[in-house]
């Protein structure tokens, strides 16, 4: 397990984590530099993504979050810690277009989402 560092609110350290290929970073506002290199070649990100509009001072909104993935560039990504404005199926089916303009292949996680993990 990797600690990954990174901002949550101005001033606040929180921890994301690299189990093996897996990034999990929940409650992030910012990723510092030095914490990229730790996410290179990450296999599954799984990734804060609050508000469809906008981030807070606290958490990454869906913008900012597509900001990061496509500088992270894992091979799978899912947005977890989304709140009551995001439309689960229209924003999934919005993801799943970037699959083939862009290669990304991104959806929103779930309640009760289990996923096989190696390590």
């Amino acid at each position: 397990v990797t600690p990954l560092p990174v901002w949550h609110g101005k001033g606040y350290r929180s921890l994301g984590f690299r189990f093996g290929d897996i990034c999990y970073i929940s409650d992030v506002s910012d990723i510092p530099r030095e914490t990229y290199p730790l996410l290179e070649n990450c296999d599954l990100l799984i990734l804060d993504a609050l508000r469809p509009d906008r981030s807070s001072s606290t958490h990454f909104g869906l913008p900012r979050a597509l900001m990061e993935v496509r500088k992270i560039q894992p091979r799978k990504t899912l947005f977890t810690g989304m709140m009551h404005l995001m439309d689960h199926d229209k924003v999934n089916e919005d993801l799943s277009k970037l699959k083939e303009t862009e290669g990304l292949d991104i959806q929103l996680s779930y309640d009760g989402l289990r996923l096989p993990v190696n390590l």
